[in-house]
């Protein structure tokens, strides 16, 4: 294959389930890649990536004007829906308003929060292993991995644990808008559906917190002031989104991708079976083998030079935080899940100032739901080959949409 045949498309099946191999190839003979199905630039290397994703001068994250501006007329109005809240979200804000939306994000999620929650974690992790059947298939995904971190997110946010799946699904459809799903013809009604019903239901509990503050988060937001400025119900309502989104999602598929990997590597999960004191580390691991995010897209501000490219104000960029730890150029047999690896500088939760907030939390489950299926089972299988596995459709996150497993006591 020629280096005009060397195409990025994520909408490829083979590429979908494995982009690793297309990502060697684009690190070695084109890292800074223009991609016509992405209608973008795709950007591989750790130091290339590092370098954009620290510079919000040149990078803007500010990425919704640029979608307004590419929407086909019929999905303005659903998309306008949509829009409203996501405008609050600071994953879409440069400084100065990236600047103070984080700190009121940072003063409710910070890592003694976090750490409050370590007891309540093992509580309900414990308590959906107990439901899993053993020595027969079923999806890891619908049973487990949804739920666990669903239930943390809503327990830390204050909503009825009851209303999990049906909120689950709002944000789902919300991320058809946000994760730039293809062969989904619906999608903005779909999505504007799922931002109104979260709006009306997270409305209402800001209401109810304003009227009787309960000491949760929502309570600890209403109030947050940064520089005699506290948030509307609109961006309370558009940071609540955010965070039952991040909240869920990332940490849904650090378990899957964990698990998917340890099911490959039988060897490596009985040397943590026999060491649960590397667990952290191993985490790490995990998150740098198979990351849960997959990318982190930009906006060109101002024309620039990249990887020997020349980048034009207002083109789109995605920074491959999955290619970016597979880079031979900073970590020694890229390929190899080695559980012992320090340092390890990976880059899943991204870097700069928009580095994940929610990163300790996603550690910490990690954590405890690996320990613990590792000491209640003796082994872990996919069910059905790797190759029918289907993993999600999405510019964004990096994970299967259904894991058929067998868990062995």
């Amino acid at each position: 294959m020629t280096l005009d045949e060397l195409v990025y498309d994520p909408g490829d099946p083979a590429i979908l389930r494995n982009p690793h191999q297309v990502f060697a190839r684009l690190r070695e003979e084109d890292p800074v890649h223009w991609s016509e199905p992405m209608s973008g630039w795709i950007v591989s290397t750790y130091d290339d990536i590092t370098e954009g994703l620290t510079d919000g001068r040149t990078f803007s994250a500010e990425r919704l004007t640029n979608v307004r501006k590419h929407l086909p007329a019929p999905a303005m109005a659903s998309a306008e829906e949509v829009l409203r809240y996501l405008s609050s979200w600071m994953v879409f804000r440069d400084a100065p308003d990236h600047t103070r939306l984080r700190r009121h994000m940072a003063a409710v999620l910070n890592l003694p929060v976090f750490e409050s929650l370590h007891g309540t974690i093992e509580s309900l992790s414990a308590e959906l292993l107990d439901t899993l059947p053993a020595d027969e298939p079923f999806d890891m995904l619908r049973r487990f991995s949804i739920l666990l971190p669903g239930m943390v997110v809503m327990e830390l946010m204050g909503v009825d644990r009851s209303r999990l799946l049906e909120v689950k699904g709002w944000s789902d459809d919300m991320m058809l808008f946000i994760g730039s799903a293809r062969g989904v013809p619906d999608k903005y009604e779909r999505a504007r559906r799922g931002a109104t019903e979260m709006a009306a239901l997270f409305r209402e509990l800001i209401a109810r917190r304003r009227a009787d503050p309960q000491g949760d988060m929502l309570s600890q937001l209403i109030v947050s002031e940064v520089q005699g400025h506290r948030l509307g119900d609109d961006e309370l309502i558009g940071c609540l989104m955010m965070v039952l989104n991040g909240g869920h999602e990332t940490t849904a598929n650090l378990i899957n991708n964990s698990l998917t990997a340890l099911a490959g590597h039988p060897e490596v999960a009985d040397w943590l079976r026999a060491r649960p004191e590397a667990m952290p580390t191993a985490v790490e691991e995990f998150l740098r083998y198979d990351s849960p995010i997959l990318s982190v897209g930009r906006i060109v501000k101002e024309e620039t030079e990249l990887g020997g490219k020349q980048l034009s104000v207002g083109e789109r960029v995605f920074f491959m935080l999955l290619s970016a730890n597979r880079d031979a150029e900073v970590f020694d047999d890229p390929f190899t899940l080695d559980v012992t690896r320090d340092p390890n500088p990976h880059m899943a939760f991204g870097k700069g100032p928009h580095f994940c907030l929610g990163t300790p939390l996603a550690r910490i489950e990690g954590q405890i739901v690996l320990r613990q299926v590792l000491e209640r089972f003796s082994r872990i299988e996919l069910a059905e080959p790797i190759e029918n596995v289907p993993w999600i459709n999405s510019l964004v996150t990096r994970g299967p949409s259904r894991l058929p497993l067998r868990l062995s006591r």
